[in-house]
């Protein structure tokens, strides 16, 4: 799916406060702690390759994707984040609701989906629309599209997003194992307390070029 690029990337994300219940359980199955830059211990009936493409990442929901930019130019993109969150009313309803255990990707991809109040695909929007003109290349591949995915790639660089918003935090990339109902049965009790999430802050993520993992910039 990726791109040949390499230098920054940056991109906005909703991480969960370290304290809260959901990012600890988040971060022990991903095996990485993205607010402490650390790896932690994987519980027992998961395996480090199953995770090679989610945990450089850490627990996050993508409000907007992992572009390229110049390096130069994050100061500028946080300038506008932060604008762009100062643009919605105090009483905003930034909640994240319905949480539920999906799979995705034919059984490789294990995430916790959500959906988004009217105000925070609005923010995605925002976001997405106001940030595009910082990216210098997306790390999605070139190849025959819908219509409207095409028109997507062409103006924001991903083919994503707007009303086919899709909130989740990514678990478990890539699932190589054999006992899909088993995962469940061990997924299902620790995610269940999180049918719904408040959005309190975003933070600007990048991956310097010549990095792995990725890391907080900033939040607001």
């Amino acid at each position: 799916m990726t791109a040949s690029h390499s230098g920054t990337r940056f991109a906005v994300y909703f991480v969960p406060p370290a304290e809260h219940p959901f990012y600890q359980v988040g971060s022990r199955l991903l095996g990485r702690d993205l607010r402490a830059n650390q790896l932690v211990s994987l519980p027992d009936f998961l395996r480090p390759e199953w995770q090679a493409s989610a945990a450089p990442y850490g627990l996050h929901l993508t409000v907007v994707e992992g572009f390229f930019t110049d390096a130069e130019a994050l100061p500028a993109i946080e300038a506008e984040a932060r604008a762009c969150r100062a643009c919605l009313s105090p009483g905003a309803d930034l909640m994240l609701r319905g949480g539920h255990l999906d799979v995705w990707d034919d059984g490789a991809v294990w995430v916790q989906r959500y959906t988004p109040t009217p105000a925070f695909s609005v923010l995605h929007t925002l976001l997405l629309a106001r940030l595009a003109p910082f990216v210098t290349a997306s790390p999605f591949a070139v190849r025959s599209r819908p219509a409207f995915e095409e028109a997507r790639m062409r103006l924001l660089h991903t083919p994503r997003g707007l009303d086919t918003f899709e909130p989740h935090f990514t678990l478990i990339e890539p699932y190589g194992g054999g006992d899909p109902a088993g995962l469940r049965q061990h997924l299902q009790p620790l995610l269940a307390p999180f049918e719904t999430l408040e959005v309190g802050t975003l933070a600007l993520c990048i991956k310097p070029a010549g990095e792995t993992n990725w890391q907080i910039q900033a939040e607001f």
